[in-house]
């Protein structure tokens, strides 16, 4: 069986002002970039022999990757199959944005009541790309080692789709580790807590 760990890129600047990401670039901020090494450390102290780190091609998870992947000695290898769900007309707002421009809408998206943010993504369009990266890159490795770093709504989708309760919280560089099977993660793992600081909830 593959092995596969998921992980949620570093805090970056939007994730500070709480603002809907999607497939707009922001910066890792110090803490995020902090947040890598200390996974790439753990990683690498615990024996992680990776082939290749696999990442979106946003900026935030390309940046976090490349810091695991040379700790890790191995490529890092962008994909924009891995990247975020893109969020249509909510991309660059704020909650209160959101929430003020479209009424109701945010909470009728957490209750899972819309397809997609207004011009966004759906689950499956999400998935199905996510899938199609995530073949691409177990056909690279083969039977080593395979991390990669994507963002909080994808990482959520594919580890709810594996069985983890949908209210988890997964900070920034949190994730799980992963059997495959049939091409498609199972048997999901929390990876461990770095304790770097607070749990930083996601605007996607």
């Amino acid at each position: 069986m593959h092995r596969l760990i998921v992980l949620r890129h570093g805090t970056s600047t939007w994730n500070l002002e709480g603002r809907w990401q999607g497939w707009v670039d922001s910066p890792l901020t110090p803490e995020g970039e902090a947040q890598a090494a200390a996974r790439a450390r753990e990683l690498a102290r615990t024996g992680a022999l990776a082939r290749a780190v696999y990442c979106s091609d946003l900026t935030r998870a390309r940046r976090t990757a490349e810091i695991i992947a040379a700790h890790l000695e191995c490529p890092a290898v962008p994909d924009p199959g891995f990247r975020e769900r893109h969020g249509g007309e909510w991309q660059g707002c704020t909650k209160d944005e959101i929430d003020a421009r479209w009424p109701g809408l945010r909470a009728a998206w957490r209750r899972g009541e819309l397809a997609s943010p207004p011009g966004g993504e759906t689950d499956a369009e999400v998935l199905a790309r996510f899938d199609a990266a995530l073949h691409r890159a177990l056909a690279h490795v083969g039977e080593n080692l395979l991390v990669v770093v994507t963002h909080h709504g994808v990482l959520r989708l594919v580890a709810t789709r594996a069985g983890v309760d949908v209210h988890t919280v997964i900070p920034n560089l949190g994730g799980f580790r992963f059997g495959v099977r049939d091409g498609l993660p199972v048997d999901p793992e929390p990876v461990g807590d770095l304790g770097t600081g607070e749990e930083r909830a996601a605007v996607e």
